[in-house]
């Protein structure tokens, strides 16, 4: 994977920049999210995203699960990347696929 098929998904899911969002842009004009406006949009969704580096494998590895009880019921899941940002990206195009398959009850 790289980070143009992870802006790719993320553009496929559905995922259009808020007005307020910190976001960059790649050298093809697209904007995407940065890492700390993608651990926010989780926060708001009542998650917790952790991004961590993993030299053995050369990954980085991002996890998210429920912050607390009240959102136990919350997509969690983990992506692997070759970069933080583009762990981030993929995250959020699989947080907004995740989210788009609820049933209209509970989204």
């Amino acid at each position: 994977m790289n980070l143009d098929f992870a802006v790719d998904r993320l553009y496929e899911v559905g995922w259009t920049p808020a007005d307020d969002a910190e976001l960059e842009r790649l050298p093809d004009g697209r904007r995407v999210p940065t890492v700390s406006c993608v651990k926010r949009e989780f926060g708001r969704a009542g998650l917790d995203l952790s991004i961590q580096h993993t030299p053995k494998f050369r990954c980085y590895r991002a996890t998210w699960m429920a912050a607390d009880q009240s959102h136990r019921d919350a997509p969690a899941g983990t992506v692997v990347a070759a970069c933080e940002r583009e762990a981030a990206v993929y995250a959020l195009a699989q947080l907004h696929a995740a989210r788009s398959e609820q049933p209209a009850a509970m989204a």
